[in-house]
């Protein structure tokens, strides 16, 4: 059976083995549950660190019922100084039938007191962190939709971190995720004021009936609006700053040849960043609920031939692929993202935001008012959930993380672990199948590798 490691906020693949596509359903657990040997050793914390991409663990296609595996351990990481800020805006004007994040209705109240705890939290961890403002790099806006943040609040929430030292102005990258309803003009434009350089645009599909099927607030026209503001904005001479967009395939109804006009249309509007996922299939969601019982058919050739024509129609526009799910122009590329992927630190705020400091990885309460109270009560890391990172996790998690990217693995972080001459004849099998290549040291995936990476990457992992 093939493990799905691969981050994306989709979630099957092809088993080489079994020759048939698997389907990974991704949930979030809180249970500690007893998982393989295989991957006794993957962090709950690595599955936190992506939750944005991928939300844990398995359901097995055949006739099985939903298995939930949590991780229980997780890796260090080589550097001491955090370099990049998340803060998960946990607010819905609608939630999807897909969605599996931690994310709640807003109102006036709520949003204050949002604002509130956030800077407080954000008080309480920075003190913690001398050198934390100091090595800030990026800073990430992420949700739930935090355009849905109403401009006051997020105004108060940017001045409010500011003055506990982190300069939004000055830092490399500082993203925000919008969605196409709540990306009005006056939105995009105060948060560019406050130093927003790079927006991410949740469009999924240029299909009304698809967007309705799952769910979806807003229409194909918002977004189609949305994205033509939005490349307006990111071409100001005086003030140009960088955007992306994310669509999705494998959606309940959708064709072939609808998710390649998508591709194409979005390819062609001149954007310099493209992600695309695979439908997410949570336990819990509206949607999972009617896989699990019958009412929704997906056809699982679709998934793999969605994969390469997309991969195919961008590279076509010269956005080409720099890891499994995302796509760009050169020099495109999401630093905030790359920063988790190459196993930077960074420190999250907000409910459920996940931290990695030094060799720990540590999450916050989910539920906004589990969060709330921790807060209130001082943010203390005993109210956290904890995972101390141990050597052995490194090699691991280097193997599955480094191999989403187009840069591939490094052997010499292999040279000194006594898995080498294992780790080199697995990589010669895979790439007699023409799924890896190597170039020096570097080995990365190739071809059909990039579908069959689950299955590759379990392969590679120490038993």
């Amino acid at each position: 059976m093939a493990f799905l490691f691969r981050a994306g906020k989709g979630t099957r693949t092809l088993d080489p083995d079994l020759g048939k596509v698997v389907l990974y359903q991704l949930s979030y657990s809180r249970e500690d549950t007893p998982i393989i040997d295989k991957i006794k050793g993957m962090s709950r914390e690595i599955f936190h660190l992506l939750r944005f991409f991928v939300q844990g663990a398995s359901f097995f296609w055949k006739n099985s019922p939903f298995i939930i595996y949590n991780w229980s351990r997780s890796p260090p990481n080589e550097g001491h100084f955090v370099k990049s800020l998340y803060i998960h805006v946990p607010f819905c004007a609608k939630i999807c039938g897909y969605c599996d994040f931690s994310a709640v209705a807003g109102s006036p109240r709520v949003f204050q007191e949002y604002v509130d705890c956030v800077l407080r939290e954000a008080e309480v961890r920075f003190r913690g962190n001398e050198d934390f403002v100091s090595h800030l790099e990026t800073a990430y806006f992420g949700g739930g939709t935090p355009s849905v943040l109403p401009p006051q609040e997020f105004e108060r929430l940017v001045f409010g971190l500011e003055s506990l030292g982190v300069k939004f102005s000055s830092l490399r990258e500082v993203s925000w995720e919008c969605n196409p309803d709540s990306a009005s003009a006056e939105a995009l434009e105060h948060a560019r004021s406050l130093g927003v350089n790079r927006f991410s645009l949740g469009i999924q599909t240029f299909d009304d009936s698809l967007l309705e099927r799952i769910g979806r607030r807003g229409t194909a026209a918002q977004a189609r609006d949305a994205l033509s503001r939005l490349l307006k904005i990111s071409q100001n001479p005086q003030k140009p700053c960088r955007m992306t967009a994310d669509l999705m395939f494998w959606l309940p109804g959708q064709t072939l040849e609808g998710f390649e006009r998508d591709v194409r249309e979005l390819a062609e509007s001149g954007i310099g960043h493209v992600s695309f996922y695979g439908l997410i299939l949570g336990e819990k969601t509206v949607l999972g609920k009617r896989f699990k019982q019958g009412k929704l058919l997906l056809d699982e050739e679709l998934y793999p031939q969605m994969y390469r024509s997309g991969v195919r129609i961008l590279q076509g526009f010269g956005i080409e692929r720099y890891e499994v799910s995302n796509f760009a122009r050169k020099g495109e590329e999401s630093v905030h993202n790359r920063n988790y992927w190459l196993r930077g630190e960074y420190l999250g705020l907000g409910p459920g935001a996940h931290s990695f400091q030094g060799s720990l990885r540590s999450a916050a309460p989910f539920r906004f008012g589990d969060w709330k109270r921790w807060v209130l009560a001082g943010a203390e890391r005993s109210g956290m959930e904890l995972d101390q990172l141990g050597p052995k996790e490194v090699l691991d998690e280097k193997i599955w993380l480094s191999l989403r990217m187009r840069e591939g693995l490094d052997l010499r972080d292999f040279e000194n672990s006594g898995q080498m001459p294992r780790l080199l004849a697995k990589i010669s099998h895979w790439m007699d199948k023409g799924f890896l290549q190597k170039s020096g040291s570097r080995v990365s995936l190739c071809g059909d590798g990039w579908i069959f990476m689950d299955s590759i990457v379990e392969d590679l992992l120490p038993g």
